[in-house]
């Protein structure tokens, strides 16, 4: 697996994604060297940490230059199909 440095700023690739489909999404975008931040909303981190599910869900961001190949490697699955 080759290390690409990706430079930029982050932009949203999902919103309001639960926290299984996150952390699955977040383990195949860092195996491919794409750097990830996962934003929860509200107080779903809070409550991720008390019960391990986050009710309000979370942002996912991908550095700007990485984020055609982040659709790519998804599927495009960005428009409410992520792991059907």
């Amino acid at each position: 697996m080759s290390e690409e440095k990706y430079s930029g700023n982050e932009v949203l690739l999902l919103s309001g994604v639960g926290t299984m489909e996150a952390e699955i999404i977040i383990s195949k975008l860092k195996s491919y060297g794409i750097p990830v931040l996962k934003k929860s909303k509200g107080i779903g981190g809070l409550m991720e940490i008390y019960t391990g599910v986050n009710s309000y869900g979370s942002d996912i961001y991908v550095p700007e230059d990485a984020l055609e190949l982040a659709h790519e490697l998804l599927g495009h699955a960005a428009d409410d199909e992520i792991l059907e």
